[in-house]
């Protein structure tokens, strides 16, 4: 049963807990070689505007590209994340719902008779099998 679901930044409800997988910074431009993980309340989104400069020609050139900044409060503090950092969606199942698998899970059958009896009594998530990559 998964635990988390990722999700888009523009799909991002406000008052809403998310998993962040912080790997860039706010201007986009520099990739941490580290992942940090941290949970926050999502609050807002804001976009920051490009900056440009123009010439006499009329040629002008980028100084800084547009970008969305999402305001998550972490820990009672209001922090900016950038919007390509990963989000995920925080699934809490119901408690008769893990009673349940519980209850299928620890019948003395083979697991194949297990995955088809949780399939069938709906509601359940269906658990999928992911050979080792050699």
């Amino acid at each position: 049963m998964p635990l988390s679901k990722q999700i888009s930044a523009q799909n991002l409800k406000p008052g809403t807990k998310y998993v962040i997988e912080i790997q860039w910074n706010l201007t986009n431009d520099v990739r941490e070689p580290t992942t940090y993980t941290v949970i926050g309340t999502y609050i807002e989104s804001n976009y920051v505007r490009g900056r440009t400069c123009s010439f006499d020609t009329g040629l002008q050139m980028l100084l800084s590209r547009s970008r969305y900044e999402m305001i998550f409060n972490i820990n009672g503090i209001n922090h900016k994340v950038s919007s390509v950092n990963k989000f995920y969606e925080i699934i809490t199942p119901q408690e008769e719902e893990i009673a349940r698998i519980c209850k299928i899970y620890t019948l003395p059958l083979p697991t194949d008779l297990k995955k088809y009896i949780s399939e069938y009594t709906g509601g359940i998530l269906s658990l999928k099998y992911c050979a080792k990559r050699k």
